[in-house]
């Protein structure tokens, strides 16, 4: 039986803070469910558990930065889907992303000497703290207590350069994983592929948002003579 497109994107559970509750939940246990089969007294455990959970966040954050362009490019029940539960995607991201800094709190302070000897990097931990700041930022400014003290410019600015920030420090590190050391997984290069593609995505859209502006001038110009 064909599945009627509008009935399941217009699904209540699929939308909004159901998706998001959904989404988060499928999440936690998830990642319960991988704990349990750990041995999490070994840093070697607990970095896995890191790895694991970004893999969780990835998808979500490339999803959303892509979430206005897709929109702009290609009009669909998906795109308007896509636009209209950005931020609850971005929530959902934001929920894989405290497990992970949950984890790495957890191997720093239980086993200091390991992340030290095997984890530690001063650039990869200043980057790692930007996108956790920025991310934190762009959480409480999703909701009208936060939002309400900043203009709309100044929201705007925050979410954009914030959403790209997020976007090049995760795909930064699967580029850097292929060209430098090879090493990456099967779904590392899914990953990998889809950031480049919703990049992709991003920069058709302002392409084509610059050949609207362009032809719009072009016809203000044409009036204007006449």
């Amino acid at each position: 039986m064909a599945i009627d497109s509008q009935v399941l994107f217009n699904n209540p559970y699929l939308n909004q803070w159901r998706l998001f509750f959904i989404g988060s939940a499928i999440i936690s246990l998830s990642t319960l469910l991988t704990m349990v089969q750990l041995d999490l007294s070994s840093a070697e455990a607990i970095s896995y558990m890191i790895q694991y959970t970004v893999r969780w966040a990835v998808p979500f954050l490339f999803l959303v930065f892509m979430a206005s362009s897709l929109q702009v490019i290609r009009p669909s029940l998906f795109s308007r889907w896509l636009a209209r539960n950005r931020k609850f995607l971005g929530l959902c991201f934001a929920s894989a992303m405290a497990w992970q800094g949950l984890f790495i709190l957890w191997l720093v302070n239980s086993h200091s000497h390991y992340y030290a000897e095997e984890v530690y990097n001063l650039s990869d931990t200043v980057e790692g703290l930007g996108g956790y700041l920025f991310l934190l930022a762009m959480v409480v400014t999703s909701f009208n207590f936060g939002r309400s003290r900043l203009t709309t410019k100044q929201w705007r600015n925050l979410h954009k350069v914030g959403i790209y920030y997020l976007w090049a420090y995760a795909w930064g590190v699967y580029w850097y994983e292929l060209y430098y050391y090879g090493s990456l997984e099967t779904i590392d290069y899914v990953f990998y592929w889809f950031g480049f593609a919703a990049w992709g995505v991003r920069m058709l859209a302002w392409s084509k948002k610059q050949q609207r502006k362009v032809v719009n001038k072009a016809k203000t110009n044409l009036k204007s003579s006449v």
